[in-house]
């Protein structure tokens, strides 16, 4: 297990935002907070804890926010978030049954910036599903999530993975792509695809748009946002997004995949791709 997975969550929800949102990237990230809460986590009383952290300087003594609870803080929170923080985030505790722990992750929202000039920034949400990756209802909740968060934005990238809370994609990694290289090209090559795709006007346009990806028949979804990229949902529930449907996923999008052969990685304990050139499909 990697420092980036977290035990207890299984589902990891992720978008990448670069200089060019159509919208205040403090602004998504303020929508980003707010509707995870709102989608995943409601009840107070199916958590412990909610502690809060906003950081706006990387150096030491900089300006820091730190307390508990969520909704009472959810001004301070709001407006600190609105200044596109570099790191920010919200971490739900739950009592563990543990003699050396006191309470296990429930869940959690982030936002942290990938390049120290906050050139891109990643936002974040991890659940815990389990068996309820096979439930229509969650993943609509998801789904519903990111199509409000992001619409009127146009970020660089977008993935729903399960069981996997590494900050490099699966392609990346069997492409043996450094992550700078792939940030700098997301415009121009996905980073990769999973259960839900999150990807670019740029991208979405060489694609030939929503309508020429729905006739596919890849997806189970497709939704524009208003601020040019789109979202696809390759089929009704996570549990769902087997070996066929990852299939069918990259050779809709193989046009805009970055070349090469992907090879396992011994990092990696299981890569969700498929193991042919996107260049030669």
């Amino acid at each position: 297990m990697t420092e980036n997975e977290a035990p207890g969550m299984d589902v990891h929800i992720e978008v990448t935002l670069d200089e060019r949102p159509a919208v205040s990237r403090g602004d998504v990230l303020a929508r980003w907070f707010r509707g995870a809460v709102d989608s995943f986590f409601p009840d107070p009383s199916a958590y412990a804890e909610a502690h809060v952290l906003v950081d706006h300087s990387f150096e030491r003594g900089g300006e820091k926010f730190r307390t508990k609870g969520f909704e009472e803080s959810w001004p301070s929170l709001e407006e600190r978030l609105r200044r596109y923080p570099f790191y920010a985030s919200v971490n739900f505790f739950v009592p563990v049954d543990h003699p050396y722990e006191t309470v296990g992750s429930f869940g959690r929202v982030t936002a942290s910036y990938l390049r120290s000039d906050g050139s891109y920034a990643a936002l974040a949400v991890g659940l815990q599903a389990a068996e309820r990756t096979a439930d229509p209802r969650l993943c609509a909740r998801i789904w519903d999530f990111l199509a409000t968060a992001l619409d009127g934005s146009d970020p660089a990238f977008a993935r729903v993975e399960h069981r996997d809370f590494h900050d490099t994609t699966h392609l990346e990694a069997a492409l043996r792509r450094p992550r700078r290289k792939s940030l700098r090209e997301s415009r121009t090559y996905l980073r990769g695809y999973s259960w839900v795709t999150g990807v670019p006007g740029e991208v979405a346009a060489r694609l030939g748009g929503a309508s020429r990806l729905a006739a596919t028949g890849a997806f189970h979804a497709v939704r524009e946002l208003r601020g040019g990229g789109l979202l696809l949902q390759a089929t009704e529930t996570l549990a769902g997004y087997d070996d066929r449907a990852m299939r069918e996923v990259f050779r809709a999008l193989a046009p805009v995949l970055p070349p090469g052969i992907p090879q396992d990685d011994p990092a990696r304990e299981h890569l969700r791709v498929v193991f042919e050139d996107a260049s030669g499909v």
